[in-house]
């Protein structure tokens, strides 16, 4: 594609309306030019994430007052088509990912300590900027992730952008590394949980998956060591003990909005254990139990730059990919609907 051949207009799902109100599909919406350090990506594929759900809706961290018109969407793959001035680190032709983050200042200090997805001067794709669900993109160069394949669908490696990055660094803050150790993933058939699943196998933990009976095939499937139905709330806890030898899990990832799942992780979970929340809830716990088995509860944002690298290469040099369902972008509300009600089995992407 040359610079000649870009549309002035392009295709995209753009909010308009108040909280609750669904995309509009606009066939007008102009196609920018890159300024200085910034590129012009024509989008392949993009994921479509449950975060994609609240600046529909009016969740956290969707602002009190809608931000209209806005184009959400923040799992974005695609092709440079225009490099801006002063971009050195990618070139027309390149293949590049694009996650939550349109912007970060790289100069903060939590920035300066690896931890981007912390960055407090951050701007958030699909929240505070036009995001990927459009077919092209104008970002910032220094928010690219390089995709070093272009033989991996655009479909399976999108959802890493997010999904996988915050799996696998929800993963590594529980600390658990030593193989054989005991680790449980709720919302284990979930497009989050389902990576944590396939990152800790990977890593040789032993792993068990919590979720819902009517998704007991679809994580057996993964090859965890166990399953476990969260509706049993009466065994749940016994369970996990039996499995582990009474000791309990040493880490939780929580990938589901359940509250029973934060409770039932301090039962389960061993002492000195940490659980890692990934799923946003409104829970009520007790720290007396916390403090006697001296546990850490720990919330984690998204993934760093490093962790979605990380997601990506392992995506392309071990063939960690989620499952995918391709999506019409006139039917991103209904994906979001699907999502929001907790009926998705697969990971649902756009494919441009």
């Amino acid at each position: 594609m040359t610079a000649d051949s870009i549309p002035s207009l392009q295709l995209a799902a753009v909010l308009t309306g108040v909280y609750g109100m669904p995309h509009t599909l606009r066939s007008d919406l102009p196609v920018s030019r890159p300024g200085a350090g910034q590129v012009l990506i024509k989008l392949e594929a993009s994921g479509v994430c449950s975060g994609d759900v609240n600046p529909r809706d009016g969740y956290p961290p969707a602002p009190k007052m809608p931000r209209r018109p806005l184009v959400t969407g923040h799992e974005g793959v695609g092709i440079v088509v225009v490099a801006g001035d002063g971009v050195t680190a990618f070139k027309v032709g390149d293949r590049v990912g694009m996650g939550w983050r349109s912007e970060v200042c790289w100069s903060c200090g939590e920035c300066a300590r690896g931890r981007d997805n912390l960055c407090q001067n951050q701007k958030m794709s699909g929240y505070e900027t036009n995001g990927t669900f459009q077919e092209y993109i104008t970002i910032s160069s220094t928010s690219l992730i390089p995709i070093p394949s272009t033989t991996v669908p655009a479909a399976s490696i999108a959802p890493l952008l997010c999904a996988g990055g915050t799996a696998l660094a929800g993963l590594r803050a529980t600390g658990v590394s030593a193989p054989g150790e005991w680790v449980c993933v709720t919302g284990a058939a979930g497009g989050v949980g389902g990576l944590a699943c396939r990152y800790a196998l990977h890593m040789g933990l032993s792993v068990v998956a919590i979720d819902s009976a009517q998704k007991a095939t679809v994580c057996e499937a993964m090859g965890v060591h166990a399953f476990v139905d969260y509706e049993t709330a009466d065994t749940v806890v016994s369970r996990i003990r039996d499995l582990t030898g009474g000791k309990g899990a040493v880490g939780v990832v929580v990938c589901s909005a359940n509250p029973a799942s934060y409770s039932q992780a301090v039962e389960y979970a061993a002492v000195g254990g940490r659980i890692v929340s990934i799923g946003p809830s409104m829970v009520h716990l007790h720290t007396g139990p916390m403090m006697v088995k001296g546990l850490a509860l720990i919330a984690q944002c998204n993934g760093s730059t490093k962790d979605i690298q990380d997601a990506v290469r392992l995506g392309v040099e071990e063939g960690i990919l989620p499952h995918v369902e391709l999506v019409q972008l006139s039917e991103i509300d209904d994906a979001l609907d699907k999502l929001k009600a907790g009926k998705a089995l697969t990971r649902q992407v756009i494919k441009w």
